[in-house]
């Protein structure tokens, strides 16, 4: 009788022990899906953003903006402009306001998340990122 009784210690502290495991294992699973996640998110954001900033630096040395955007393939609607990048798209909003010297242009660039990504978290249409843009156009 004591010799079945150590047999059932031993097989319930196996059974603790695999329980264990199978909760560290499934924790570190999860930490590990969350922070291929995270890079690829930060991934996709440092991307938009250094096509931004390419855009905004194109767009200070351009007398016509419109065709600038129109020869980099952005789509025009109603004074925006879009152009989907596959992970991202990138939207440009803006106007002249007229100076006494010239013409100001004010408006930004966003990146928004254009794509579902299935078990990173992502969702179709958040803002990632807004960068203001502006430059001064002498007449």
């Amino acid at each position: 009788m004591n010799r079945r009784n150590r047999s059932d210690y031993l097989l319930i502290e196996i059974l603790i022990a695999v329980f264990f495991l199978m909760v560290t294992l499934t924790v570190l699973v999860r930490v590990f899906s969350l922070s291929r996640s995270m890079a690829i998110r930060s991934q996709v954001e440092t991307e938009a953003l250094y096509e931004a900033q390419n855009i905004a630096e194109n767009m200070y040395g351009s007398e016509h903006p419109e065709e600038l955007l129109d020869d980099m393939y952005f789509v025009s609607s109603h004074g925006y402009w879009t152009k989907n990048m596959g992970a991202y798209s990138l939207m440009i909003t803006g106007s002249f306001l007229p100076q006494e010297a010239g013409q100001l242009w004010e408006g930004s660039i966003s990146a928004y998340v254009s794509e579902m990504t299935e078990g990173h978290g992502r969702q179709e249409g958040v803002e990632l990122f807004r960068l203001p843009v502006s430059w001064y156009r002498g007449v």
